[in-house]
């Protein structure tokens, strides 16, 4: 009996002994288990670690391998304008004809661009130079004087842009070709009524703008068309590749534009803007 309370007071800092304790049990407590047994163990619980980290490694590269495909397949799509005027005529034609899919052939015919609605300069600008947009719509830019004096609201180039970032872009750009101020005619960040004052309470140039709000602003009379000469059609491409003519959220504004306000403007002898695609 006394090894038994000696026992007791070794463990007495960690627990108490249960009175159902006895030295019978003793020998049963403080045996080691059979060699045999551990290496079984050990053998039936690694292939199943195994298995399962194989099982991982499978799955991972088809979770990785999906969106990489998607990417380069968006970079492989080129938007280029056409150097001939019939081409870009053509290249118009064919985004309007995808806009407008319920019109007749012949409904399409009375609203087709031809060469005919082009602006053609009078000194043609090159394609490759980094200055290609300054350069042509600087040719539009004139004195003033006669039919085209300055009014109010009313630009000699309107230039049409897919984004409000590409909006600001352009107008930092343009801005060392006229003396005025160039309209920056976007719906971000910027209420109507304060472009519907600006234009009204001021002369300008040039005037660059999303489709919707040009739209919005030349329907209501504020965007005079009457002092214009060059309409341009912005096909700068954006980081998904996307341009101003093919985009879901400004095709249908863009050729509202051309079909409802500016071919019909164009039917005026008064007036003598042409469009063209850069």
């Amino acid at each position: 009996m006394a090894r038994n309370t000696d026992a007791a007071d070794d463990l007495q800092d960690d627990f108490d002994l249960d009175d159902s304790f006895s030295e019978s049990s003793e020998p049963e407590l403080l045996s080691e288990p059979k060699p045999k047994s551990e290496p079984k163990a050990k053998q039936k619980s690694e292939p199943k670690v195994k298995a399962a980290s194989e099982s991982q490694k499978r799955k991972q590269p088809t979770a990785v391998s999906a969106p990489a495909k998607k990417k380069q397949k968006q970079g492989t799509k080129k938007f280029t304008v056409p150097a001939s005027l019939a081409d870009q005529c053509a290249l118009w034609n064919k985004y309007m004809h995808k806009t407008y899919p319920s019109l007749t052939q012949l409904e399409l015919t009375d609203i087709q661009l031809t060469p005919s609605h082009m602006y053609v300069p009078s000194t043609e600008p090159s394609l490759d130079s980094p200055s290609y947009i300054h350069d042509l719509v600087q040719t539009a830019m004139s004195t003033g004087k006669g039919k085209n004096k300055v009014m109010h609201g009313a630009p000699q180039a309107l230039i049409i842009c897919s984004s409000a970032l590409r909006v600001v872009e352009l107008v930092k750009m343009l801005r060392v070709v006229t003396k005025r101020p160039v309209a920056k005619l976007f719906s971000r960040h910027i209420k109507i009524d304060t472009q519907k004052k600006m234009l009204k309470e001021g002369a300008l140039d040039i005037a660059i703008g999303t489709p919707n709000r040009v739209l919005r602003l030349l329907r209501d009379g504020d965007l005079k068309v009457n002092r214009l000469k060059l309409v341009a059609i912005d096909c700068w491409q954006d980081d998904k590749m996307r341009v101003v003519v093919d985009m879901d959220d400004t095709r249908s504004d863009l050729f509202a534009i051309w079909r409802d306000v500016l071919l019909p403007a164009s039917k005026n002898p008064d007036y003598s803007f042409k469009l063209r695609l850069m």
